[in-house]
């Protein structure tokens, strides 16, 4: 009985290694072309950026690394209920310093996991310091559509 227990245990754990080879990663599904912005320019740019990649937040960047995240939601505060708004307004002022980040390798799921931990939209996917892309909730929808071999009509 030992052996026939031993077999199984085995053979599931091969299953489970190879789902694991299968299992849609980060860099299956993120956006490589992130629209970003310097921690120098100003608030306006952003909002005017974000308008017009028609995109809910910006990467931004300090010699071209990733240090924090503006979001729409995060200039409609600024620009509508602060006193602290001017035309000057630096985006290294008002952005979110803690961006949260995830690896290319990582799997979907811990993704999904890491957005509703922060509840967030938006992801940076980041190697060795490095924005390689980002990876944003429709872009997890899209790939679990994928997943799930579900037909989007096009009405």
């Amino acid at each position: 009985m030992k052996n026939k227990t031993d077999f199984f245990i085995k053979k599931l754990e091969e299953v489970k290694a190879t789902r694991r080879e299968h299992e849609t990663l980060v860099k299956d599904i993120m956006s490589s072309d992130v629209i970003t912005i310097n921690v120098d320019d100003v608030v306006i740019l952003a909002a005017e950026k974000i308008l017009k990649h028609r995109i809910h937040s910006l990467i931004v960047t300090d010699n071209e690394k990733p240090v924090g995240i503006i979001a729409s939601y995060d200039l409609l505060l600024v620009m509508s209920i602060s006193d602290y708004f001017d035309k000057n307004t630096k985006i290294k002022d008002v952005m979110v310093k803690d961006i949260i980040t995830i690896q290319p390798e990582d799997t979907i799921k811990t993704a999904i996991k890491k957005m509703i931990e922060y509840n967030i939209r938006l992801l940076a996917v980041v190697k060795e310091e490095k924005l390689l892309g980002v990876v944003s909730l429709i872009d997890l929808v899209l790939g679990l559509v994928d997943l799930s071999n579900l037909t989007l009509d096009k009405d």
